[in-house]
């Protein structure tokens, strides 16, 4: 049977919120660039998802619009359970719900839900990734966590391995 891939994108790094709604901040020039810093990371590396969720808030949407020009076209819904700040639970529900038949999904969602769901769903993985997802995840931070299994539907905490943690400072064209 084979593995399924969760993608969990962290938005890109937002202006401030200043006189503004938290829903309508847009992306920074630094977020800009590591968004595209993202999508070329994962062009490379042939994470090209079968299906994108993405919550509608628009530093979401611009860092999913920015990433995917680098990667082919892709079956994309704004989900608005996604726009969550919590344990990660409401992201995991969507995740059951709307994975469908991807074999490769993407979340583009917030902190801290973001990392929370990782932290709870890595069971295994690399060590020294693991911690650093636990330190810190940083805007435009993606998680590559694998699971053996066939539907989303059964996704439960510590049933996947880390494989991957990328931030955008360690990619030679992000941002410092």
């Amino acid at each position: 049977m084979p593995d399924l891939q969760l993608l969990l994108l962290r938005h890109a790094k937002a202006v401030l919120g200043d006189g503004m709604e938290d829903f309508d901040r847009p992306l920074a020039l630094r977020g800009e660039q590591a968004a595209q810093a993202i999508g070329r990371y994962m062009a490379a590396h042939g994470l090209v998802p079968d299906l994108v969720l993405c919550s509608p808030a628009r530093r979401t949407s611009q860092t999913l619009e920015i990433a995917a020009r680098e990667l082919p076209a892709t079956e994309v819904h704004l989900v608005e359970a996604l726009y969550d700040f919590g344990d990660g639970e409401a992201l995991l529900q969507v995740i059951r719900e709307q994975g469908g038949s991807a074999r490769r999904l993407l979340l583009v969602t917030h902190n801290p839900a973001t990392q929370n769901l990782a932290i709870a769903l890595a069971g295994s993985g690399d060590r020294l990734l693991r911690r650093q997802l636990i330190e810190k995840y940083p805007t435009a931070g993606l998680a590559i966590l694998t699971i053996t299994g066939s539907s989303w539907a059964d996704l439960s905490d510590g049933q996947c391995r880390l494989d991957g943690f990328v931030k955008p400072r360690d990619l030679a064209s992000g941002p410092a």
